[in-house]
């Protein structure tokens, strides 16, 4: 087990209800939620991913209803067809 010192601090009651709330949440101590926090946040960032053609990908709508009976009528073929 890893050593551990005790550190006291001042912060705003309004945030210790919140690091309180979200200990809860994650069924952890308010000790343990602290620490992750502060490890996290320590982290070298990460790289995002590059876009050497500087485009942008959008998100494309969801399939509509008629569009997915389409789908799995093809699909349904596909799988008649392996057989």
């Amino acid at each position: 087990m890893t050593d551990t010192v005790n550190l006291t601090i001042k912060i705003d009651p309004a945030l210790k209800e919140q690091i309180k709330q979200l200990a809860l949440e994650n069924e952890i101590s308010m000790s343990q939620e602290i620490v992750q926090r502060l490890q996290e946040s320590l982290l070298p960032p990460t790289a995002a991913a590059v876009d050497n053609q500087d485009t942008a990908e959008s998100a494309s709508n969801a399939f509509s209803a008629d569009e997915v009976k389409q789908l799995r009528a093809l699909l349904k073929k596909q799988g008649k067809k392996k057989k």
